[in-house]
């Protein structure tokens, strides 16, 4: 059994085109599964972005390696394999900035830029012949991104002291809407922490970041506020 696994890794580890095309595969596959969980969370880089930047990365590290077996028999040219690599990184940074947006209060896709930054770091360990750092990698991220999102967020908002949630609201712009807005949510046992208010066609447009329980049903809460007079818009970000 030994034997022959040390045949394949000896066979997978050879260069030749077979074994080329089979790490792009690997890499589109591994990229494929971290995208199906950004998908599901309806993320704007999901699954397609996820195996794109995988295999691309993997394609790079190969002719990195190997793209320069024809001229390196010249003593005249010398060659870093590494420069390659380092630049990968530099242009996944440029991809990953672009997934990070502003949305009210908050910051959203942090998360999914360091997975694309990550994808790409198992791209190119597959496509360097080191599958098993490559796959290892995979699962440590899906971990990270599934369960610890599940089990620990609310720990991770004790732990950066930020337990708010930002608040989009459109509202009259009348003073029986304010009063009404500010009873409801004492009402509901729900904190206004900060706001900004904005008017246009006697409109109020409001941004504001708000605490509560984990009792509160949130959804529900703005489900029955949209319901009162004078409300536009009210929805949690």
């Amino acid at each position: 059994m030994l034997e022959i696994f040390n045949e394949i890794s000896e066979f997978l580890n050879t260069p030749s085109n077979f074994v080329y095309v089979f790490r792009i595969v690997l890499a589109a596959v591994c990229g494929g599964i971290i995208g199906v969980e950004r998908t599901l969370r309806q993320k704007d880089a999901g699954f397609r972005t996820h195996i794109i930047v995988a295999f691309g990365a993997a394609v790079m590290m190969i002719v990195s390696k190997y793209g320069f077996f024809d001229v390196v028999i010249y003593d005249s040219i010398q060659l870093d394999a590494s420069r390659v690599s380092s630049n990968i990184i530099t242009g996944i940074s440029f991809l990953g900035a672009g997934m990070i947006f502003v949305k009210g209060f908050s910051i959203k896709g942090l998360t999914t830029a360091a997975g694309i930054w990550s994808t790409a770091a198992v791209g190119m360990a597959i496509g360097s012949g080191l599958y098993v750092v490559g796959v290892v990698t995979v699962i440590m991220l899906l971990l990270v991104q599934i369960i610890f999102h599940k089990f620990l967020i609310g720990f991770d908002k004790v732990l950066a002291n930020d337990n708010f949630i930002p608040c989009f609201l459109q509202i009259n712009n009348t003073p029986e809407c304010v009063k009404a807005m500010k009873s409801y949510f004492n009402a509901n046992k729900i904190h206004i922490s900060d706001s900004v208010v904005s008017e246009e066609n006697n409109i109020l447009t409001i941004h504001m970041n708000i605490q509560c329980g984990n009792e509160v049903d949130l959804d529900a809460v703005m489900e029955r506020y949209l319901e009162l007079d004078g409300v536009h818009q009210a929805f949690t970000l």
